[in-house]
């Protein structure tokens, strides 16, 4: 899913799949798609909690950051593309 990832830290226009979280930790995991490629990504903290109120199917812009340590992309930031 996460092979051939976009270059990473500039900003993505995606569609959200899906989002799995635990209500007790402040870790949000999003499923989503960026053209034809799918694409899952965590974020923590305030943003995974804001990211919660997105609804399926939305159109975001994400940032997404990799780092050697973590199995996904981070996002950093995104912001809703209205419809």
């Amino acid at each position: 899913m996460n092979d051939n990832l976009p270059d990473i830290g500039q900003s993505l226009m995606c569609q959200v799949r899906s989002m799995v979280y635990l209500l007790d930790e402040p870790a949000t995991t999003l499923t989503i798609q960026i053209d034809r490629q799918t694409i899952t990504a965590r974020a923590f903290g305030q943003l995974a909690l804001d990211l919660r109120a997105l609804p399926r199917g939305a159109t975001i812009s994400v940032e997404l950051i990799t780092q050697p340590e973590q199995d996904y992309p981070q996002i950093t930031t995104f912001t809703i593309i209205p419809s």
